[in-house]
Order: C-alpha cells, then sequence, then structure tokens
C-alpha cells in the first residue's frame, strides 16, 4: 500500500470517526463517556494502583494463524498509548501468503479472510456481558467506519476471568455469537466469529485484557499468552509463555518445549497522562459544544 493510500484511508478514518462522536447520539454519548472514563481510570491508577499478575497467561483467542496488525507491550507499538483503556489492547487479522488481508473485493467484508472466523475464548470464565444486535458494516478497506453504529466495539463478548481481570473480544459478525451473560465458558470454547462491526475499518478481532467490567473506565493490561509460535521473517519462535506484538504471525500449539518464558513490566499510567486526557476532555466537550451551538444558531437564523 503506497503512503498516498495510507494517509487517504487515515484521513477517512478520521473524518468518519468526527461525524460519528457529533452527528451520532450514540457517538455523542460514547465519546464523553470514553473521555471521562480515562481521566477516572488515570486517577485511580495513580491514588490506589493497578492490581497486575505477571503470572497468568492466556490462550490466543482464535483458531488458525493470524496477523498481529496493532498491538504491543511498547510504547512504540502499543494499540493507543494515550488511551489507557486501550495501551495493551491488539487488532488481529488473517492474510495470504503475499499478505494480503482480502480476495477479490477490497470492498466487501465477506471477501476478508477474517471475517467468519472462529473467535474463542482466551481463558476459563464468566461472560459477563453481550451485545449481538449491531449490523456489519457493507463496506471495508476504505478507512470509513460505520457512522450509524450505536457502539465503538460493535458486538462483542466480555468475559470475567477474576474481579480484576476480563477479556473483551470486539467487532464480531452480528448474529454469531454463541454464549450469554453468566455462561460459563472455558478456554478454546467458540463465542462468536470475526466481523466488521462497530468502528471497524476492515474485518478484524480487537482484543484486550482489562482490570474490570466497564469499558470507559477500566485500564488495559499487558497479555501474556501461553503456548503458542510466533514468526515475523526468517525469524520463528515457539513460545511458552510471553507477548506478541506488531507484525508477528502467531497461532496456538498443543505444546512448546522450547523453554521460551518472558516478561514485562507494566506501565502505570502518571500524572502526565491525566494532564492530557483532562485537556482531551476539555477540547472534546467544548468542541462538540461549539459546533452544536454553531449549528442552533445557523438554523435559528433562518426560522
Amino acid at each position: 500500500m503506497s503512503f498516498v493510500t495510507s494517509l487517504k484511508i487515515f484521513f477517512e478514518y478520521l473524518i468518519s470517526v468526527f461525524i460519528w462522536s457529533i452527528f451520532n447520539p450514540y457517538g455523542l454519548v460514547q465519546t464523553v463517556r470514553q473521555a471521562t472514563g480515562q481521566c477516572i481510570a488515570i486517577g485511580r491508577a495513580c491514588i490506589k494502583g493497578v492490581v497486575y499478575d505477571d503470572t497468568v497467561s492466556f490462550a490466543l483467542p482464535f483458531e488458525g494463524t493470524w496477523k498481529v496488525v496493532n498491538g504491543g507491550i511498547r510504547k512504540q507499538t502499543s494499540h493507543s498509548w494515550i488511551l489507557v483503556g486501550q495501551r495493551y489492547a491488539y487488532d488481529f487479522v488473517v492474510v495470504d501468503e503475499s499478505g494480503k488481508t482480502y480476495q477479490d473485493s477490497t470492498e466487501k467484508p465477506k471477501d476478508y479472510f477474517a471475517f467468519g472466523r472462529s473467535i474463542i475464548a482466551a481463558e476459563d470464565g464468566v461472560v459477563a456481558d453481550v451485545r449481538d444486535n449491531i449490523r456489519d458494516y457493507f463496506l471495508a478497506g476504505k478507512g470509513w467506519v460505520d457512522i450509524t453504529t450505536p457502539d465503538i466495539r460493535g458486538n462483542y463478548v466480555l468475559i470475567k476471568h477474576d474481579t480484576e481481570r476480563y477479556t473483551l473480544y470486539a467487532h464480531l459478525k452480528v448474529g454469531s455469537i454463541t454464549v450469554k451473560k453468566g455462561e460459563t465458558v472455558v478456554s478454546g470454547q467458540k463465542i462468536g466469529e470475526c466481523g466488521h462491526s462497530g468502528h471497524s475499518s476492515e474485518p478484524h478481532l480487537h482484543f484486550q485484557l482489562q482490570d474490570r467490567a466497564d469499558f470507559y473506565t477500566a485500564i488495559s493490561l499487558p497479555v501474556k499468552f501461553r503456548n503458542f509460535e510466533r514468526s515475523k521473517g526468517n525469524i520463528k519462535e515457539c513460545v511458552v509463555s510471553g507477548f506478541v506484538e506488531r507484525d508477528y504471525l502467531v497461532r496456538n500449539i498443543d505444546h512448546c518445549t522450547s523453554g521460551i518464558i518472558e516478561t514485562t513490566e507494566f506501565i502505570k499510567p502518571t500524572g502526565f497522562d491525566l494532564i492530557w486526557n483532562v485537556f482531551i476532555v476539555l477540547l472534546t466537550l467544548f468542541g462538540m459544544f461549539a459546533i452544536v451551538a454553531r449549528m442552533i444558531e445557523f438554523i435559528l437564523d433562518r426560522l
């Protein structure tokens, strides 16, 4: 993909998100909730701290080989470093041997290899929340997201593993979710299929580990995976317990004897993060109010 094409897709994404945030009532509410929720999460982290257990590991949340297109445990590869709720999140897609994520058309979700693929529970737990009534957007691969969607996550499953660990599986295919709220699930159990709902530029799985159920006030945590293979270029490794980052091809394996065991340090949100997010909240609120005020003024002038 050329630089110009990438830039075009990026601007289409920004424009569509802006339209959704201002003109979609659900978008307006979610934008405010996310902006203010991040401040609450950071304040909580600064005052009380965050519990992160580096000994807990998860299976990769899918079958077969997928590619990490976004996400990592470092700031340089982070999904969204400024958003502490998604700082350690991942986006996964399926690619062919040439690295393409689709066949035939780039605009039809059904032509993407990830669309309809099984998504599985990464660990035993109880389903804490489910949504399965949002359409899969008819357009893909252009950066433009569904400006009519009522939820940035699209269809999703949230699984509780203990009081301070929840996994979120987002952008699932409408009608594909096979579990219900309150149901006990086991690691490896199918919970739905990869889709193109919510804020999705192309069919993919958004996956994250968070410290509480509420999406808006949660803090994401580094995800340690177990018994998996990761490859990048000519390097292929079998990992007993470790992490994945952007551009890796990854898949679950039954058993790994390589002995690779990795650890990482959870980087707690700081006062600087809080100040920055307060600034974003004020900018968001004032920006929205200014636009709404201008719209009202425009209408009243013509009455």
